[in-house]
């Protein structure tokens, strides 16, 4: 009777539009887990929430949240995904819901049979979770009467997710509980938007998990004529090179990485911004301790200028061996697939070969959710070659970095966890080190934020050895008091 009663307000919503035709699609289930705490009770909801406007639905969200039982009023995180154009739901299996993919250092192979197993690394131990797909990702769509340059942009996706945001916590009768917002890649602008827009619901967020950070485009972008994303590059390289034993073996990773932090800013920047006015002495020995640090050839750094961007570094770190190294994870490498090196492929997705039928298996048969002869899209290409990237606060690349300095003003409570790979070439741990130390907040502000950093890529929530780091490292943010 209880799920009965708790669905009567979302199904509510769909009273508004009596003409729209709208299946819901609910599905309840329950399910038990054994975590490293014990055992773990738990009810899963899959379905789909309108986003209306003006009395008339113009996308349907799929969903699916996880809510610990017999627990009021605790912590809810919804999680978004990356992108824009990637799945949100199908992030359940593989990061911190309750039933986890092996990986493939476990043992996961591409071909089925997959085998999901109890997770004891998840986060429901904390705090009910809701992983979303934004529209025409998953299983969500765009309807008839909806506006596809509207959902694809930056503004209006972070309008339709917190409207999702308001209906579910006000259909599920949440407002009690405190909000969390998560988000790895692309979903950390979705969060620092989020965080933001919620306020019109009087919703003020109690924290956000950053994974990968991409909310300001000017610091991870690269151009031929802006040389801060290349600059913010180099710890990236030196840590890739320190991995594949080409820099100081009898270092650590920590001190190779600050080590590498003062060369960017003490001596790559300043060659940077005056190339023709050094001496011929002076820039060959810049570019030879450059070449030194992160793993490249002298030739190649004279041959680009010093201007390293992660397609010339991953083409060209292997080049001799015919082999590239991964943008998102550069831990890997593997033989390159065409004749142009530069145009290889990124052997990091290599392992996420077989999650999307993983996925579909699970819903149906664990989570009992059928769509008849709807395609479920992973990854949306028509989002991401149709994005508008343009925001209200910044002009050219976007940039959501002083939206969330106003929400941290507007909110002081407000908590922000950043975490970061060491070997991620697309959202490079220096380019967010650099936009939070150009956050301009006020000292009292500091202990607001938490830095963690991992031994893996962009992906690193999907690395295991880094998600029972992450799940250690939420533990604190979370404030959860443990006997260890």
């Amino acid at each position: 009777m209880k799920y009965f009663l708790l669905l009567l307000p979302l199904l509510s919503l769909f009273a508004q539009d009596e003409e729209a035709e709208f299946d819901p699609k609910i599905s309840i289930t329950n399910h038990q887990i054994k975590t490293h705490n014990g055992v773990l009770n738990y009810t899963a909801m899959t379905g789909v929430c309108p986003i209306l406007y003006n009395n008339t639905i113009e996308a349907e969200l799929f969903f699916i949240s996880y809510t610990k039982d017999s627990e009021e009023d605790r912590p809810i995180t919804f999680v978004f995904p990356g992108g824009p154009g990637g799945a949100g739901t199908l992030e359940s299996i593989i990061t911190f819901g309750p039933r986890r993919i092996l990986t493939a250092g476990e043992g996961r192979t591409i071909h089925p049979p997959y085998k999901l197993i109890d997770n004891p690394e998840t986060i429901l131990e904390y705090t009910d979770l809701v992983f979303v797909d934004p529209a025409e990702c998953g299983y969500s769509k765009i309807t008839e009467n909806g506006n596809p340059d509207f959902f694809f942009s930056v503004e209006g996706d972070i309008q339709s997710l917190g409207e999702f945001i308001h209906n579910f916590i006000d259909s599920t009768c949440r407002w009690n509980s405190p909000i969390y917002l998560s988000g790895g890649s692309y979903g950390t602008m979705r969060c620092a938007g989020l965080a933001a827009n919620l306020f019109q619901y009087g919703i003020a967020v109690r924290g956000i998990i950053l994974e990968g950070c991409a909310f300001a485009f000017d610091t991870i972008v690269s151009a031929r004529d802006q040389i801060l994303p290349n600059c913010l590059m180099i710890p990236t390289f030196a840590a890739t090179a320190w991995h594949h034993g080409r820099l100081w073996p009898e270092k650590s990773l920590e001190e190779v990485v600050d080590y590498a932090r003062r060369f960017a800013f003490d001596e790559y920047a300043p060659h940077m911004l005056q190339p023709t006015r050094l001496s011929y002495v002076e820039k060959t020995v810049f570019e030879e301790k450059m070449a030194d640090l992160i793993g490249l050839s002298t030739d190649t750094i004279k041959r680009f200028n010093g201007k390293i961007d992660e397609t010339i570094y991953t083409s060209h770190f292997f080049g001799s061996e015919r082999k590239v190294l991964g943008g998102l994870d550069t831990r890997y490498s593997s033989d390159i697939a065409t004749i142009d090196p530069q145009h290889a492929g990124d052997p990091s997705y290599l392992d996420s070969i077989g999650i999307r039928p993983a996925f579909i298996h699970y819903l149906q048969n664990e989570l009992d959710t059928f769509f008849d002869y709807q395609k479920y899209v992973g990854f949306s290409m028509q989002a991401i070659t149709s994005w508008n990237f343009s925001s209200y606060d910044t002009w050219g690349k976007p940039n959501l970095l002083q939206r969330l300095r106003h929400t941290l003003i507007a909110n002081p409570q407000m908590k922000v966890f950043i975490g970061s790979g060491y070997y991620d070439c697309r959202t490079p741990f220096a380019a967010t080190e650099y936009c939070f130390d150009h956050l301009d907040l006020p000292a009292s502000y500091q202990s607001n934020l938490q830095f963690e950093y991992y031994k893996a890529g962009h992906g690193f929530i999907f690395d295991y050895p880094s998600l029972k780091k992450l799940k250690r490292d939420l533990t604190k943010f979370y404030g959860i008091k443990t006997t260890n």
